[in-house]
Formats: structure tokens, C-alpha cells, sequence
């Protein structure tokens, strides 16, 4: 008797798969209706369930999850044993699959087993061989099921630690976006990571022209990086407003004493910790249009000039907080323009890798803010999240993607758009230029964002057509006599208003253009009338015409 027989015989069947106490079902695969009823008579008998199929076609589409074990023979018509093997591995691999076989093709079946087989058993049957072969199979399948239903529930805990991270990182590592912000807009993501990472950020609008924005990140990984972060949080809102109402000045506390006062309040724990972590303290000042930082060895900002659309990188002096021997820490002043844009970042973005290990990397990151400044801040930051899943061919990272962008709009003042002038000029078609660059003047003055150069010739067209109406038909060509024009413009519209004492102007009677080449007259109208968003004419009793043309005004992004 072999070994696995005698085991067999000193051990109790198992006859069950799991915790319902289904009885083992075991599919037999055999052309021989002899070697099936054979084998289902001894396998009955000692418990099990089985079910039967006359070759690889028929056991294909008996396959499921609840058989336990399959008996499988290695030649067989239509579909031969290694075809239907190779089948049950690509799609059930925890099923153990015993072959049968003939002694004179127990090659085949060393063969038949490097492709995943169980083990096999030749013909002529040894029925306390095979019934411990059976056991042993089972035994692995019943494993493999205990196996797998850990790593299902490994999985879910996983899950659920993500879970609680993600809501750990909301509630104390994350700073919501403060409203009624003026000057500024401002985006912010985080996408968090397999593990609970200490990247944080908070605002605090100190008073109504002064935002502080703090971006750090915890040296380590886990539950205790992220308390540390969120410490850290707590810390540099106390320090900001106990500071600020104590100070006798009016001035507010600065950034750099903001974070020498943070780093003395936390050194001693961070040091009996063994911890650090690097941060970005930057306050925002509309006021002035100047941006104060401390760096402490973070990421390098990314500051775009909207002025020349380049970007310059801004980093400052200091080690991170937590290093001993840091007696004070300086702050980085930097002008900025209306339209220019700070993007904040932690290392998860640079340090991505696509399949061949290449870094996203700096020069990327700053390359993609540059061409896509334009965003509205949110979006740049989704957006950059979207580039980088593309450059990684993955949404798993093993630290978190957290970003910050900020982007500077101070509003003008409504002395800009709210403009009035007046001009005369004689009935001389030489006077056309000096009005078209007045017109010009006057649209640049309200901005590109309002009146774009398109919007300008098309105005300066209407003007000329109007002027050259009143210098041939009102004057008849007469030359010496007066034009008056005025201008109103505002953030919603543009309007013109052209006064001659010449001859009245019937809009009814004014002939039609005609489009054959035919006629001539008659394109100066048509042109004013489908160009200008409202045409108006009148006269007065005093013989003063007057031709008023209005242009609405729809503000671009």
C-alpha cells in the first residue's frame, strides 16, 4: 500500500467544501461509460456527489465554482484532456484537477501537471489510492477556498482603512477653501494613496486683502503621520491669531515669525518623535500685489507670470521644522501681476513613475502649468491629476497626490470701464484715422478680456461707414463742417454717438446692396446694421442729426 493509501486509511473523509456541509461534488470527465460508472460508484459511496461528462466539451459547460475536485481524462474525443485543462486553469484555478490516464502515457501526465495539473492516476484503478488522492485534492481545494475568503476579508479591511484615512485626511489634515474670497480663486485636490500619508494644507483669510496658505508634509507614513499633520495645523492657527492679538502693532505677524514660533512650540515632541516635516507657509497680499513665503524644504513653488507666460520656480532657505539647530527662519518676497498663478504640490506628483520607472519629475510639472495656466484653478488641478494617470497608466500610487493652485485676479476698479469722451473733427475723410486710433485707445483701455481685437476692427469699420455717410450725404461732400462724436463704455457695452447739421437721413428710403456687382450704394448701411448690436437715428428740431450705434460687451476668460 502506498503512503497516500495509508493516510488515507487512518484519517476521516472529509466530505464538505465549507461551512454549509454541501457534500463534495466531483466531476468525472471520461469517454468510457465503464471508467464513469466505475468511479462514481466508489465516490458515492464513500459520500461524495458526482457528476458525469463524456469529454472536454460537455465538462466545459458543467463547469462552476461549487464542483470541488474534477477527474479528468487525458484522451478523449472532440476536446482531449490537455485542451480542457488548460480551459479549467484560465478560468477555474482553484479547482485541483486529478488526470486520468494509462500507464503507457504517464508522460503525458508529467506533462499534463507542469500546465497546473493536481496530480494524476493510471488505469487500471487502485480504488484506496485513488480515494486518498480525492481526499488529498479536496483538502488543497478547501484550502485554497480558506485562502481566498481571507483575502476577500483582508481586502474589505483594507478597504476600510482607506476609508477611515480618507475621512481622517478631510477632517483633519485637509483646509476648506475659504469663501467670498476677492482677488483670488483658488483650486485644491487630494487623491489619497494606498496608505495614510501626512500631506496637509490649510487657508487662513487673516483680514480682507491677506490669505495665508500653508501646504506641509509629514516625514513617514500612517496614522501617526497624519496626527502629526494635523498638530501641525492646529499649531499654526493658534500661533497666527494669538499672535496677531497680542502684537501692538497694526501690522499682522509676519510668516517667518509665524513659523519660528510653531517650530519652538514643537520641537521638543518632533525630536522625541524622531519626525519632521517640510511646509510651504505663503501669505498672499492683494493689497500690494506681493506674496511672502517661508520654505522649509518643500516642494519648489511654481509661480506662472501671466505677463510673459513663463514660469520661475520659488524655494527658500530653510530645513524642514523638526531639524535641530534652526535658530530662525526668512521669508521670500515676490511681486506678482493680475492673472499670475502659484501651484503648490506635494512629492507624490513628481515622484510618479510610468512602466518604465521614469519620474513624472519636476520640468514635466511645471511644463503642464505653463500650457495649461488658463484653467480655472480647480480644473488646472484636476486636470493635472488626469496627466499624470495618463503619464503612469495607473490610479494607484503609493503616496498621495495632493496639490494647491492659486491664482491672482485682482478686480479693476469701475473708473476703468465707466469712460466718457467727446471729439469734433471737420467733414474731411483725412479725420477717419485720428478717430479710428481714438476708438482703438479707448477699446484697449478696457482690456482684451473685454474687447478682444476682432471686436475693435469691427467698430472702427461701423465708425468709418458712419463718418463717411455724414461727409458724402449729410455735408453732400462739403468740406470744413463739424462732426461731433461721443463715446460711453462700460464692463457691458460700448456706445457711439455721431452728430452732424446736414442734410436728414431717411433710413426708409436708403437704398438696398445689391450682391450682382450691379450697384454700389447701399453696403455702408448693411454693414453698420449687421455689425453693430443696435442701430439707432434721429433728428431734432434744431436740424441736428444723430446716428447712435451700441456694441455689447461679453467678458472672456
Amino acid at each position: 500500500m502506498s503512503k497516500i493509501a495509508e493516510n488515507h486509511s487512518k484519517k476521516t473523509v472529509e466530505l464538505f467544501l465549507d461551512d454549509e456541509k454541501a457534500p463534495v461534488t466531483i466531476l468525472v470527465v471520461d469517454d468510457s461509460r465503464v471508467v464513469r460508472t466505475y468511479l462514481q460508484s466508489h465516490l458515492q459511496k464513500e459520500g461524495y456527489q458526482v457528476i458525469e461528462a463524456k469529454n472536454g466539451k460537455e465538462a466545459i459547460e458543467l463547469l462552476s465554482d461549487d464542483i470541488g475536485i474534477i477527474l479528468l481524462d487525458l484522451w478523449m474525443p472532440e476536446m482531449d484532456g490537455m485542451s480542457c485543462l488548460r480551459y479549467i486553469r484560465e478560468n477555474f484555478p482553484d479547482i485541483p484537477t486529478i488526470m486520468l490516464t494509462v500507464s503507457n502515457e504517464v508522460s503525458n501526465a508529467v506533462e499534463a501537471m507542469k500546465y497546473g495539473a493536481f496530480d494524476y492516476v493510471t488505469k487500471p484503478f487502485n480504488p484506496s489510492e485513488l480515494l486518498a488522492l480525492v481526499q488529498q485534492a479536496i483538502r488543497t481545494r478547501i484550502q485554497a477556498r480558506r485562502l481566498r475568503r481571507m483575502e476577500d476579508e483582508l481586502l474589505k479591511a483594507r478597504e476600510h482603512e482607506i476609508t477611515i484615512a480618507s475621512r481622517i485626511q478631510q477632517t483633519l489634515l485637509l483646509g476648506g477653501r475659504p469663501k467670498n474670497l476677492k482677488g483670488m480663486k483658488i483650486g485644491d485636490l487630494t487623491i489619497a494613496s494606498k496608505k495614510i500619508d501626512g500631506d496637509f494644507y490649510d487657508f487662513f483669510m487673516v483680514n480682507d486683502t491677506c490669505l495665508d496658505v500653508i501646504v506641509g508634509d509629514v516625514m513617514g507614513k500612517g496614522i501617526p503621520a497624519a496626527l502629526m499633520g494635523a498638530a501641525a495645523k492646529q499649531h499654526f492657527m493658534g500661533a497666527l491669531f494669538r499672535m496677531a492679538r497680542v502684537s501692538e502693532a497694526e501690522e499682522l505677524p509676519s510668516p517667518e515669525e509665524i513659523v519660528s514660533e510653531v517650530h519652538e512650540e514643537m520641537i521638543g515632541r518632533m525630536n522625541e518623535l524622531e519626525t519632521f516635516f517640510t511646509l510651504c507657509y505663503a501669505r498672499f497680499d492683494t493689497a500690494r500685489k506681493l506674496v511672502s513665503y517661508v520654505d522649509c524644504g518643500h516642494m519648489r513653488t511654481i509661480h506662472y507670470h501671466s505677463d510673459t507666460g513663463t514660469c520661475t520656480l520659488l524655494q527658500g532657505v530653510d530645513m524642514p521644522l523638526g531639524f535641530p539647530g534652526q535658530k530662525g527662519f526668512k521669508q521670500v518676497l515676490v511681486p506678482f501681476t493680475d492673472g499670475d498663478l502659484f501651484f503648490f504640490y506635494s512629492d507624490g506628483l513628481t515622484e510618479a513613475k510610468n512602466p518604465k520607472c521614469e519620474f513624472y519629475g519636476e520640468k514635466r510639472l511645471t511644463d503642464f502649468v505653463r500650457g495649461h495656466a488658463f484653467l480655472e484653478p480647480q480644473d488646472l488641478c484636476r486636470a493635472a491629476w488626469k496627466d499624470i494617470v495618463e503619464f503612469s497608466q495607473t490610479e494607484s500610487f503609493s503616496d498621495d497626490f495632493t496639490c494647491v493652485a492659486v491664482k491672482i485676479e485682482i478686480p479693476e476698479p469701475e473708473e476703468r470701464y465707466n469712460q466718457e469722451w467727446k471729439l469734433e473733427v471737420p467733414s474731411d475723410l483725412g479725420e477717419l484715422g485720428r478717430v479710428r486710433s481714438l476708438i482703438r485707445d479707448m477699446c484697449k483701455g478696457l482690456g482684451s478680456n473685454l474687447v478682444d481685437d476682432e471686436k475693435i476692427k469691427m467698430i472702427q469699420i461701423v465708425a468709418t461707414e458712419i463718418m463717411t455717410n455724414i461727409i458724402k450725404h449729410a455735408y453732400q461732400g462739403k468740406p470744413g463742417e463739424t462732426i461731433a462724436i461721443e463715446g460711453k463704455t462700460s464692463r457691458d457695452e460700448i456706445i457711439l454717438y455721431f452728430y452732424d447739421w446736414g442734410i436728414e437721413f431717411d433710413f426708409a428710403s436708403a437704398p438696398k446692396p445689391v450682391f450682382d456687382g450691379s450697384r454700389e450704394d447701399g453696403f455702408g448701411l448693411h454693414i453698420i446694421a449687421h455689425t453693430a448690436d443696435y442701430v439707432r437715428y434721429s433728428r431734432d428740431s434744431s436740424g441736428k442729426n444723430c446716428a447712435c450705434v451700441t456694441f455689447f460687451l461679453q467678458r472672456r476668460e
